[in-house]
């Protein structure tokens, strides 16, 4: 049976960041992250990130099942909104509202992450999806296909992965339309919320990894579909569509990858803001300084002092 719901691998004792992992189509809450019995985010990254508490979300992205009666009418939106809202709860339970989150997701997970920033934008205050998207400060997308460079069939994407999987029947995947006005409307908004924040102390730090490998001599994810050019740096991974996300040691090159990109997020948005008047500041660890109120800052005197001399 599906295991659904958020989960919670591992609590650090001064955890200063939240952590989720949402898996891919076909996916589990525990096997997509799973390679010869680890499951690197709680054997791996818990030791290398200690101050952090881990987490897992899991929903039906089956799509089609032999039982009929297991099928879920949802949409990526719902899965939004429930992730949120069990999110929400754990961190209003703990006092820890506040937190930075990180989030983390393979293929189809990636989009329902997307949409998480995407609603949240436009959520109404106060509400479980609006408070999680805020506190989004690092997105990492293994495999995600948001078609952004080039325009793809969403359908085909589900037939790739479905045919390394089990035989499907093509005719219920062809006439399949899983949630194609949404899919348009998340393809076009996310990058220009992203864009939005990061001329804010919202900043949003970005990662897109993309597969190197064929799956089973099919391309499942190309470079093309995986990013949006200019949103965040886009990575390959030495790995095909069903390995992007699976890691059984901590010197397996895409650990690295993704743990140092998880880092890079927790450094990159230590960020302090400073209010002179009615204006705001944002002054970065890199040392930068963003005129939010986008007006002039004048310097009419500094004097550095580097030692005295008696």
């Amino acid at each position: 049976m599906a295991q659904y719901g958020l989960t919670t691998w591992y609590d650090g004792e001064k955890a200063e960041v939240d952590i989720v992992f949402v898996h891919g189509l076909r996916g589990g809450r525990e096997s997509t992250w799973t390679k010869d019995g680890v499951i690197w985010p709680k054997e791996l990254l818990s030791k290398d990130i200690p101050k952090s508490r881990i987490l897992s979300f899991g929903y039906d992205s089956g799509i089609v099942h032999s039982d009929t009666a297991e099928v879920t009418q949802g949409s990526l939106a719902d899965d939004a909104r429930q992730l949120c809202s069990l999110l929400d709860d754990a961190r209003k339970q703990t006092s820890t509202a506040d937190r930075p989150i990180i989030v983390i997701g393979h293929s189809l997970g990636g989009l329902v992450l997307a949409q998480v920033v995407y609603g949240g934008n436009g959520a109404t205050e106060g509400d479980s999806i609006r408070s999680i998207a805020q506190h989004i400060k690092g997105m990492i997308f293994l495999g995600t296909p948001f078609f952004g460079s080039k325009i793809a069939g969403w359908g085909e994407i589900v037939r790739r992965i479905f045919s390394l999987v089990q035989k499907t029947d093509q005719n219920t995947l062809k006439n399949l339309k899983l949630d194609s006005e949404e899919l348009k409307d998340l393809r076009l908004g996310f990058p220009d919320v992203i864009r939005k924040r990061n001329q804010t102390s919202e900043k949003v730090v970005v990662f897109f990894f993309f597969e190197k490998k064929m799956t089973y001599k099919v391309w499942v994810v190309k470079e093309e579909d995986a990013s949006y050019p200019g949103v965040g740096e886009i990575l390959p991974m030495q790995a095909n569509h069903l390995d992007i996300c699976k890691f059984d040691d901590a010197e397996d090159d895409g650990y690295k990858q993704v743990r140092a990109k998880i880092k890079q997020a927790m450094e990159a948005t230590d960020i302090t803001e400073t209010r002179t008047g009615n204006k705001t500041y944002i002054v970065n660890n890199d040392g930068t300084i963003t005129n939010l109120a986008q007006g002039d800052m004048r310097i009419e005197q500094q004097t550095n002092n580097y030692g005295q001399t008696k």
